[in-house]
């Protein structure tokens, strides 16, 4: 009896120290929790910071850039203008790649899917494209197919990077030959089809055992000293397609060449939306533009102004909604951090109604450095209708524009 009275008294404690212990490591872990998610906050907001503060200038050089080309250039001055250019887009691509990559491990990261047109989104891009590889004396051949539907919806931001990081992997392991770019579709289900891209090259290859190796991040097969790169663009690529529902995969064999395969789940557009561009285009607009940096301002004014609107432009928030309840205008675009009183406070007090004389259903698109996920969910939660990142180029910031204003006719 005593016996059992022990046993019964140990297994009590032992018991009762389980029930601490597993007390304890909840704890533990619930702190833990809790000191990652600052961690990844404070990641967040070091991206977001170090992103506007790059893509602040870039827009200014771009936007200058635009000014400056239509001045009309002498041969050498196009050239010096070209380089710039380019090495301006390299480093707006790296932001994009690294700040991309980040979001891949955030599973609210940004996937909001738009209706676009492959032909009219991505043929700016092919042209970039075919200049990068003549600088190299290759030739890119782009092939579209014909079967191709027009508009689809997606994601066509995340598709441009695929290509591109695809493209550009292919012209830096090419030294001679050609690169071949082609877009196809697939299996045609009701409205659904898979798109299918394919990069061929006839570059160094790619090592049979390391070919799953390449889709991993900062990982370069070849001479890191010869080939330039900070090996990420694979890796995005392959973190895209994953999250896009899709698959990548290659066929290479060394100093043969390499083509690298990629089929992505797509889904036809209404043909409702097809009207877009075509409704609004041409037309002169009233735009009210607020933008605190004064050489953004400048040259942004300046853009618009040489594509035929007619810009009003403030320094914040407070006094674009001074501006609207004095004059009549098209549609605003809003920068997000301004002195005094900010994008989205403003958006919110438009958004209203309570704000004498001014229209609160007026379109209004943010024009922002700030491009985290997060940040176009708070645009969007304050009651705009567009998120657009900078630097924008004129064509496309056109092309938005009219997008949002079809959709108010």
């Amino acid at each position: 009896m005593e016996n059992n009275k022990n046993l019964l008294g140990n297994s009590r404690r032992t018991i009762e120290q389980a029930v601490e212990e597993i007390h304890r490591l909840g704890s533990e872990l619930n702190r833990a929790r809790a000191e990652a998610a600052q961690v990844s906050k404070i990641k967040d907001d070091f991206l977001s910071r170090i992103s506007h503060e790059l893509r602040t200038p870039l827009n200014a050089i771009m936007g200058i850039g635009e000014l400056l080309w239509e001045t009309g250039l002498d041969e050498t001055q196009a050239n010096y203008f070209s380089m710039i250019r380019e090495s301006t887009s390299q480093l707006i691509r790296l932001v994009d790649e690294i700040l991309d990559f980040s979001e891949m491990h955030d599973d609210a990261a940004s996937r909001i899917p738009e209706v676009f047109s492959f032909r009219d989104t991505f043929e700016p891009a092919f042209v970039q494209f075919r200049l990068k590889a003549q600088e190299k004396g290759l030739y890119l051949f782009v092939h579209v197919d014909p079967d191709l539907p027009e508009l689809v919806r997606g994601v066509p931001r995340w598709i441009f990077q695929i290509i591109s990081a695809l493209v550009d992997n292919a012209v830096k392991f090419t030294d001679h030959g050609d690169v071949l770019l082609r877009l196809y579709p697939l299996d045609f289900q009701d409205n659904a089809f898979t798109l299918c891209l394919c990069v061929t090259d006839t570059g160094i290859g790619v090592p049979k055992e390391e070919q799953q190796r390449i889709f991993q991040k900062f990982t370069t097969v070849h001479d890191s000293a010869k080939y330039s790169g900070i090996g990420m663009g694979l890796a995005l690529a392959e973190k895209l397609v994953s999250r896009l529902g899709g698959r990548i995969w290659v066929d290479s064999e060394l100093y043969l060449g390499s083509t690298f395969y990629v089929s992505l789940p797509m889904e036809m557009a209404a043909k409702s939306h097809a009207h877009s561009a075509e409704t609004v285009a041409g037309r002169t607009l009233r735009i009210l533009l607020a933008e605190d940096e004064p050489v953004n301002q400048f040259t942004t004014v300046e853009l618009l102004k040489k594509e035929g609107h007619f810009i009003k432009a403030v320094e914040n928030g407070r006094l674009a909604l001074e501006a609207l309840s004095r004059d009549s205008f098209d549609l605003v675009l809003m920068d997000i951090s301004m002195p005094e009183m900010d994008g989205l406070e403003a958006a919110q007090a438009i958004r209203s109604g309570q704000i004498s004389h001014v229209d609160p259903d007026i379109p209004i698109i943010a024009l922002t450095a700030m491009v985290m996920p997060a940040d176009s969910q708070r645009c969007m939660a304050a009651g705009m209708n567009a998120h657009v990142s900078k630097p924008v180029e004129t064509r496309k910031l056109q092309e938005i524009m009219d997008q949002v204003l079809s959709r108010r006719q």
